[in-house]
């Protein structure tokens, strides 16, 4: 233990800490809209509000989902990919075409 000055610096220090991190949590974990945010975001699996709700075609329909999201997702890097293609093949080719031509902005 640190004797002196700075052991008590450092024991404040350290019990401002222990006092200050509840209190910001307290403070900050308050609000209802972010109450409802992080219940939301923690919360697995949600339970059928009517007790004759059929847990198993839920399930099926969250895969049918899941399925088509990924299947459009696929989709897309499929034409983001197509589209890199034709914009190199294009760079590619005003190079070749512009090798032998001068810039507007250069005189010699």
């Amino acid at each position: 233990m640190v004797l002196g000055k700075q052991g008590m610096r450092l024991e404040a220090l350290k019990f401002s800490i222990y006092i200050l991190i509840p209190v910001v949590a307290s403070i900050s974990f308050n609000n209802p809209e972010t109450q409802k945010y992080w219940a939301d975001y923690f919360q697995y699996l949600k339970f059928p509000a009517n007790p004759n709700t059929n847990l198993k075609e839920q399930y099926e329909e969250l895969a049918k989902q899941r399925a088509l999201q990924k299947e459009q997702r696929q989709e897309y890097l499929d034409q983001m990919k197509r589209l890199q293609e034709s914009a190199q093949k294009s760079r590619e080719k005003s190079e070749e075409s512009g090798a032998d031509k001068k810039n507007w902005w250069k005189i010699w």
